[in-house]
């Protein structure tokens, strides 16, 4: 195992500049590749489930891809197989899920981990900005561009490309990258010259792809393409029989990334977090504890920790609420006594601030939002009308040929219609 990881070693300073050499040599993520090495060799099933995952944060700490759920173990499986083949990935799931951790596990142990895996959230940039980030840009090509620049695929030749939110790129950037994966050649901005890279694409999106696709959002040649190994990354709700260890991963990160003993989470905490909807998944999780170590110095954290530090948590639980512990494989809903006025106001306004929460931490836009509670308001609507168009159009106050086109837009599937 030892000597794997050297050679994986040298092979990747070998492609580096002597500046840059020495320096990520002793990078944390490369110490972490020869130990993970050492416990695929050995069998170490533990080491396997809990460090196939893992790459360095900002702090220089391990970030892991925690769990025993079977979800999770199908998951490191299915990983480890398909990091052995060149096919280009895609990862579903919902934002916070660790979509970013699966695609470096990809490239890390496949044939390309010597050479880059380069990163970018389609998502975060307008399209004339995008396609320059992708192919690169000519001197002149457009006001501000004073020199030529490599793009992603240029950054990346050899490696791997990791395409974040590929499901919100345009039909334009679709087209060109479709070419690319069949060409494997681009020009780039302002330019005539064909550059040839050859990459491995592994792509993420918490949209339904082919449900995109249906709806004539999304390419189905270019879905086609990037298909050829999908994977799922389950979402916390999902998996709470995990949260504790997800917990403790994090607490221990926490502590190590401040030089202090790690915090824990007595028994109540532990159910408080067990039973929240975690819509962020361990995005969120994470910013919770992140928040309530930064101000609470108890080295054992409790409810009331919790509640005092974190307002997105004491929003969710109504004054005098009776905590119930929430089996490992059941979902996880708030356990709340019996409600009163004030319940059901609290849980009104819950519902609307997860909604902004989601808004404010970028895991969803306005326009997202809104098709959502209107899909969920006309399948509602649907029900109590027995599937009857005319019906439910009344009850939600439109006239039934708007339904008819938003239940074709929004892509929502009824189990029959009047005629």
């Amino acid at each position: 195992s030892d000597a794997r990881a050297r050679v994986i070693l040298e092979e990747i300073g070998r492609g580096l500049p002597p500046t840059l050499r020495t320096a990520y040599m002793a990078g944390t993520r490369l110490r972490a590749l020869a130990r993970l090495s050492a416990s695929w060799e050995a069998g170490d099933t533990r080491s396997r489930a809990s460090e196939l995952l893992a790459e360095p944060s900002s702090s220089g700490t391990m970030v892991k891809f925690v769990g025993e759920h079977p979800s999770v173990q199908l998951l490191l499986n299915t990983v480890r197989k398909a990091a052995r083949s060149d096919l280009p990935v895609l990862i579903h799931g919902e934002s916070g899920t660790g979509k970013e951790l699966v695609a470096s596990a990809l490239h890390a142990w496949g044939p390309r981990a010597g050479w880059p895996m380069v990163s970018i959230n389609c998502g975060a940039l307008v399209e004339s900005l995008l396609l320059s980030e992708l192919f690169g840009h000519e001197k002149g090509a457009f006001t501000g561009a004073q020199a030529r620049k490599r793009g992603k695929f240029e950054a990346a030749h050899g490696g791997t490309l990791f395409l974040d939110e590929i499901g919100d790129i345009s039909q334009a950037t679709q087209v060109a990258l479709l070419r690319v994966l069949q060409e494997k050649t681009f020009e780039r901005v302002g330019g005539t010259a064909s550059v040839r890279v050859d990459v491995r694409i592994v792509c993420a999106s918490h949209k339904d792809l082919a449900q995109l696709v249906e709806r004539g959002l999304f390419r189905h040649d270019l879905y086609f393409r990037l298909c050829g190994v999908s994977l799922m990354v389950p979402p916390l709700r999902e998996r709470v029989s995990d949260i504790r260890l997800i917990a403790s991963s994090i607490l221990a990160r926490i502590g190590e990334s401040r030089g202090m003993p790690p915090q824990r989470l007595n028994k109540d905490a532990q159910q408080l977090l067990d039973a929240q909807p975690w819509p962020g998944n361990v995005r969120e999780l994470e910013n919770v504890l992140q928040t309530v170590t930064l101000f609470s110095d108890n080295p054992t954290l409790s409810v009331s920790d919790l509640l005092e530090h974190v307002p997105g948590l004491r929003a969710r639980v109504s004054p005098g609420a009776s905590l119930i512990p929430v089996a490992s494989n059941s979902s996880p809903q708030a356990a709340i006594s019996t409600p009163n006025a004030q319940d059901l106001r609290v849980e009104e306004l819950d519902a609307s601030r997860r909604v902004y929460e989601r808004l404010r931490a970028g895991e969803s836009t306005l326009s997202e939002a809104k098709d959502q509670i209107e899909v969920e308001c006309i399948r509602y609507a649907m029900a109590d009308s027995d599937g009857n168009i005319t019906k439910a159009a009344a009850l939600l106050g439109m006239k039934r040929p708007r339904l008819s086109q938003l239940i074709k837009e929004l892509g929502i599937r009824l189990i029959s219609e009047d005629a």
